[in-house]
Order: C-alpha cells, then structure tokens, then sequence
C-alpha cells in the first residue's frame, strides 16, 4: 500500500513570496529560497545554428544565435551582446565575433580566408552576464575545417594508447546498505568518447555478485543489492586481452535511497531507508525545472519504503531535478529524469516540387503549435547538397538538443541529438542512462540553503561596453580616478571620458562601433599619472576540455571544394569572399612551417619569410626593420608586397595585410598605426609573398600577409606607461550577407558550374500572424537530392527544428 503525501503541485507564482514568516515550514523555506534565487539571478543559455557540420578554408562559417533565459527558454532580453570565438586545439582564439543582438535573437559568420590547418576547432559562444557563472554554461561546438593545401583530417595523428575511465553511478548519488539500487555505469576513453565494453562484478571474496555492459554511448545499467562493509571491485577485459580493476563507490552504513521511474504518464517515486532513519521524522521531495518548483511533498519516514506519483502533465518538457531532504533540510539523494512532451513547434513547408537546376525555387514555410494555432516566431533555414554535405544526425547539436537538454548538463554530451532522433527505438532509456551518470550544474542546494548569493561581477550588456580596472602599481584599487578614452580610425572619430567608482571599475557603454576600430585609453588620478595601473577586462579564460573533437573524414568534401573553387577561378570571380587567387589548387603539398614563433596566430606557420625577436632586439625603428626584410618595400609608412627592391609601386598597388596577434589590420584604415610600433614589443614577423602560402586568404591576401605576434598579445602597440593601453577588435562585426547568385541576371555566366555546398542560408526568416513565411533561391548545376533544414523558436519559447529531402532535377 502507498503511503499518502500531503502533494503540492505549483507554478512560479505561488511561490514567489521572498519574505520568511516565523512558522515557514523547512520545505517553504526552501522553495522560497529557490524562488528568490530564480527572480533575482537569472540565467542565459545560447544555441547557434550553423549551415553545415564542417567546412574548408575559402568558405564561410554561417550561424544564427539564439539567446534565452534559463527558467522558461523564452528569448533573453538581458543582452544585446554576443561574444562568438573561433578556437584551434591549442586553446588559442583565431577569430573572435561580436554580435549585436535583437530581442534574443542575432547572426554572423567566420570567413576562413587564413592558413588554419585541417583539423577539429571549437565555436564557444557566450554573453558578458553569463561570466558570472561556471564556463560550462558557454556554448560550444566542435567543427572540422579542412584545408585543400593540408587535406588530411582523420589520420593526421598517429596511433596512442587509448586509456579507459570507468565510473559508477548509483542512482539518488550512493550505495545504501541493503538497498537494492540500479548503478549507471559510464566507460570513457582518453579521447573523452564512450567506449562499449562489458564486464562483472565481484565482492571481497571474489565472487561474483553482478555483470553489465555499456549499451550506447558507454553508458549502461546494472542492479546491485550492497552489503554492509563489503567493498565492490569491476573487472573489464580490454580490447587487447589484458584486464583492469575498477572500485564501486563505498558502501554507506545508513542512509537514504532515492529511486524514479518516469516511463510512464507519471513520475514514480521510491524512498528507501535504512532501519536506523525510520523515525517518523519529516523528509521533503522538490522536483523543479529551470529553477521552477513544480511539485514539492513532505512525508514522514514511518516505514522503510515510502512511494509517491506526480503527473507528467505538471512539467514542462525538459529536464527534472528530483532532490530528497531529510529532516534538517540537507540534500541527501538527487535523480535527473526527462519529460518529453513531443511538443516542439510544427514545421511545414510546400513548393519542392519539380525543382530544376539554375532555377528559381519559391518555398512556402508554415509554423503552427503542438494544437495546430500559428505561430510568429524567428528561424534560421540552411538549404545544403546531399551528395556534397553528409550528416550524421544523431552527432548535431540542435535547437532541441541544446536548450532542453545539453545546455543543463555538466561536461561533454556525445552524439547528444541521438536522444532527440525518432529513428532511434531505444533513445528513451538510453536518455535514462545518460542521466544516471550526467551531473546536473544550475545551482547547488547547499548555497541555496545557506542563502549564499550569487557574486554579479559581469553586468548583462545593453550595449557594446569597455571594461576595466585602475588600480595603484600596489594592486590597491584606485576610486575616482579619471579614464580618456578616443581613437584616431578613419571615419570613427572618439572622445569620452568616465570615472573609477569606489573599487577602482570603470565602463564606457553605449558604444556602437566596428570591430576594426582602435582605441587608446588612459587613466589619471589629478596630476598624476605615472602610479597607475590600467587594465581592460580580458577575455574569458578557455579551459581544456578532455574531449578535443572528433576529428571525422571529409576528404570527399575537400576534393569537391577543390573543383569548385577551380571552377570559379576560371571566370575570376573574386568578389564573393569565398574564392582563391588564381592558382591550380589541385596536387598542391603543405609546406612545413619554416620557424615556430610562439603564440603566432599563424595556425600552419607557412611563410617565406620569418624574423625573430632576438633579429629585432637592436632595432629602434619597425619600419627600419622591415626596410631589411626580403620580398617587402616601405613607402609612406605602410609595408607592401615586392618581388625585388627595384620595383616600384603602380597606383594600383595596395598595402600588405597586418595580421597583428590574430587581428585583421588594414594599413590604409590605419596610417601610422605600424610606425608606432616598437620593436622590442615584437616576438616575431612572418611574411608570406607567395601565391603559395597566400592563396587560400583569397582577396585578403593578394597584396601578402605580414603576421606580427606580440609578446604580450595585446593586439595593439604596447605602451611604455601602465597607465595607457591600446583596445583593438572590441566593436561589433560588421555582418556580411550569404551570396546566392541570381540565374535569372544576364551578367551571371549561365556556362560556369555552380558546385556550392551551401545552397542558401537564411538566419533572419520570421512567419507572420497566419505562422507563414517564404524564401527563395537558385538551384546549383547537379541534379541532386537538397536537404533543408529549419531552426527556430516564438517569443513564448516554444522551439521547433525540421528537416526536408527534394529532389533536384534536369530540364525537360
């Protein structure tokens, strides 16, 4: 028989009530306290939606972004900036985006017109607000880039021993003396990916007491009746024949037990005890979403066993925490469980049909909700070619998978869309095993209950913002110090001034500029000016990941590049971003980088010519050093491209591209910016002149690269005083619109192929009143199947993802 629990089933405002009475219960307090936290610190969870999975230099990485809030999903309001990082396996940051963001939602992109390397990069999204909490809550993506001049992607390493994690997890978090408990078992390989493996289990006599074996993902499940001091060993054999011993978790002498069962239209709840807790005393069950109490009981432990039901109706789809307290209140057993309501939004869309190539396709896109009611919402749609653009469906990272499920866990989820994929029969409780074994990471109980707040170092922008501190050479914060800030880029004239508050902090906000404007600031405190420190905010710190990307084989995509890039090279179109000098891209072998600078942001270290900060400890002058370099010529304070130091420059004759610490310097934007440089600043040059190293910066590197790396990397001149610094790249990034060419413009060449991979993005396609939109493009030259995929959410935060097959076809 089922022990009856006084039930309490509420929404966010009933519990919303920040003041204590005297005879607050101790789950009232707790869910006032939750409630509070929920109100005054929410949070931010971002999902980007790219066009494809993987990329090769030349091209363009497209991504629409999707800023929420944590509790209901609904687009954030909180900022209106958006930091997006390109990142190699270095934890270096190749390129960095800032996106102005338009009532959660906004859109960009990375050109890869530089000399990556073929290999697996890392996307890391974030807002300034969400630097207040863990850097796991950033958004990250791994994304292969391939390079036709280095195609080689997923035998680039050689062979190493893989070693093995093996982790146990007993459900509600421990092994109770006898309490028969289901344990989640998760086998990992160095690599940071799921190893499938079985083995047994084993007591102190060696006898053995149960067997498991890892199902999807090294993930699987085992049941286990723990004895009182009895210690538990796994035995696994290796693929090698060799075996290894892994240890349980210890066993507890008393405790409790928290198990859950959600398979069917309820969630199903077991408390088990120990004999010495059977007391009659109070324990409290919360189960909240988001930071949402959604259901909350008290039960007294008269018996060993105590079993409850609560509707799944009562939760919104998504993640559930499920925490047991014991009497003083303290979290003593936590399960993760998933509702699914398969109430994502309805995608529709018609005109596929009789699709021919180098035509015009007019798609016609309905959204309604999960009652058929339409739906005025924001969506990305991203049209790729089957043939050229393979997926592995269950390997994304969707709308759908990131917001309601990634976005809330701790660490990396692999194949996390797999959970999501209708193909998959056994999803369901392979999702249950990913819960088992998967920390959740919003908040922590115990600093909820000892009312700890939540230190708010970094304000949610409103606007682009600089940020520092100026503090005393002491390290003593210095208040009401004065800071100048102004810059001298062409057509961004600035002047403005602020004033250090009382811990030293300073901020200039409302700023709408460029991401190519410099900045010089200084800081004054009266007349002096010499013991002082002056420091921008930083850039958030990368933290290693065990899971470096899954570096997969797109060689077949890079050879196709390759005959489209070749194709367009014959009717010179290099006007698009996306396109090479002209150069036979095929059969060409990488060069080997020459001299390693270190922290160069000269990912391949190709170059033709490299000079070293011991070359330049005696020079006073950098346009005097680089007088002295072959292949280069000075004129009128600006470097440029030569064959031979008799050449002179045509009036056509442009300035080599700066590449200063990673950031993309125009000499002509920027006169006198190089002259100011010093030497003695400089950790190294690297010159590329030839069509050789520059080929794949396409229009960018037609007059040559110059790399200059810092030793500080402060990607500006390194002033001589500490009450000065340089900002470069802090401006929002200017966006740039997807080419689709227009077939039915004479002026487009009906004779060239049109091989693109990419066949139209879109990021900004919002449905009216009636849920309807439409968008239009031009096929490309194969008969083929296209798949279109579409992401996107309303102002409700109900999300939604499709995906579409046509076919198409030739002319009749």
């Amino acid at each position: 028989m089922k022990t009856k629990f006084n039930l309490i089933v509420l929404s966010l405002l009933t519990i919303i009530i920040f003041g204590f009475k005297i005879d607050d219960t101790p789950l009232e307090k707790l869910l006032k306290q939750l409630a509070k936290i929920t109100a005054t610190y929410p949070q931010e969870k971002i999902h980007l939606h790219f066009d494809k999975p993987y990329y090769v230099i030349g091209e363009d990485i497209w991504f629409k972004a999707y800023v929420v809030t944590a509790e209901k999903n609904e687009p954030s309001l909180l900022s209106k900036v958006l930091y997006v990082d390109l990142i190699n396996n270095k934890n270096q940051i190749l390129k960095k985006s800032t996106i102005s963001m338009d009532k959660g939602f906004g859109y960009g992109n990375f050109s890869l017109l530089d000399s990556l390397g073929s290999g697996t990069y890392k996307v890391r999204a974030y807002t300034n607000y969400m630097r207040n909490y863990d850097d796991q809550f950033f958004f990250e993506k791994f994304v292969t880039i391939g390079n036709i001049l280095d195609p080689i992607i997923a035998n680039k390493t050689k062979e190493k021993k893989v070693d093995l994690d093996l982790q146990f997890f007993p459900e509600g978090g421990n092994l109770i003396k006898g309490i028969r408990s289901k344990i989640g078992v998760k086998a990992v390989t160095s690599d940071g990916l799921g190893a499938n493996l079985s083995g047994y289990i084993i007591n102190r006599n060696k006898e053995k007491v149960a067997e498991f074996k890892t199902v999807h993902a090294g993930m699987g499940i085992f049941a286990l009746t723990p004895q009182a001091s009895e210690k538990y060993t796994a035995i696994v054999t290796l693929a090698d024949g060799t075996s290894k011993l892994f240890d349980l978790p210890s066993v507890m002498e008393t405790g409790y037990a928290l198990a859950v069962n959600a398979i069917s239209d309820n969630i199903n709840i077991r408390i088990s005890s120990t004999a010495d807790l059977v007391d009659s005393k109070d324990v409290y069950v919360v189960a909240q979403a988001n930071g949402v109490i959604y259901a909350s009981f008290t039960s007294k432990v008269d018996k060993p066993s105590l079993s409850a039901s609560i509707p799944k109706k009562n939760f919104p789809t998504g993640m559930v925490h499920i925490t047991l307290f014991n009497s003083i209140s303290k979290p003593v057993a936590e399960r993760l469980i998933f509702v699914n309501h398969n109430d994502e939004l309805r995608i529709e869309i018609k005109n596929t049909e009789n699709a021919i190539i180098k035509k015009k396709s007019t798609i016609n896109m309905v959204a309604t909700d999960i009652s058929g009611n339409p739906v005025d919402g924001s969506f990305s749609v991203a049209v790729t070619d089957v043939s050229k653009v393979a997926i592995n469906e269950d390997e994304e990272k969707t709308i759908l998978s990131n917001l309601l499920l990634t976005s809330d866990l701790k660490g990396f989820i692999e194949m996390p869309n797999y959970y999501f994929n209708t193909a998959n029969a056994d999803r369901e409780s392979h999702l249950d095993n990913l819960l088992l074994t998967q920390g959740w990471r919003r908040f922590l109980w115990q600093d909820l209950i000892n009312e700890k707040d939540t230190e708010i170092t970094f304000r949610p922008e409103q606007s682009l913002e600089i940020a520092g501190k100026v503090s005393s050479l002491g390290n003593k914060p210095m208040p009401n110090a004065k800071i100048t800030m102004f810059s001298k880029t062409k057509g961004y004239p600035l002047l403005l001034d602020t004033v250090s508050d009382a811990n030293g902090n300073f901020v200039f906000d409302m700023l709408d500029i460029p991401d190519s404007a410099a900045f010089i600031l200084q800081a004054k405190q009266g007349k002096d000016n010499k013991n002082i420190n002056l420091k921008v905010n930083p850039y958030p710190v990368i933290n290693n990941n065990k899971y470096t990307g899954n570096a997969i084989d797109i060689s077949t995509y890079v050879e196709d590049t390759k005959t489209m890039f070749n194709e367009l090279n014959k009717f010179n179109l290099l006007d698009k971003g996306i396109l090479l000098n002209t150069v036979n891209i095929v059969g060409i072998r990488a060069l080997k980088p020459l001299i390693n600078i270190p922290n160069s942001a000269n990912a391949s270290g190709a170059a033709d010519r490299v000079v070293k900060s011991d070359q330049l400890a005696y020079e006073t002058n950098i346009l005097t050093a680089f007088s002295k370099i072959g292949g280069v010529l000075v004129k009128n304070g600006m470097i440029y491209r030569a064959s031979n130091r008799t050449i002179s420059l045509t009036q056509s004759a442009q300035p080599m591209l700066i590449i200063l610490d990673g950031v993309y310097v125009k000499q002509a934007e920027q006169p006198g910016f190089i002259s100011s440089m010093n030497p003695l600043d400089i950790e190294g040059i690297e010159v590329l002149t030839s069509n050789y190293n520059t080929s794949v910066y396409g229009e960018d590197g037609y007059w040559g690269i110059v790399y200059i790396t810092t030793k500080n990397g402060s990607t500006g001149v390194n002033p001589p005083s500490t009450n000065t610094t340089s900002v470069r790249n802090r401006g929002f990034t200017i966006k740039k619109e997807f080419y689709s060419p227009n077939y039915d413009d004479p002026k487009i060449n009906q004779q060239m192929l049109d091989l693109r991979s990419t066949i139209y993005w879109d990021p900004n396609v919002n449905t009216d009143a009636k849920g309807i939109a439409n968008f239009s493009y031009f096929s490309a030259s194969s008969p083929t199947t296209y798949r279109i995929i579409i992401e996107g959410m309303d102002a409700f935060g109900n999300i939604g993802r499709k995906i579409f097959t046509y076919k198409v076809g030739q002319p009749n």
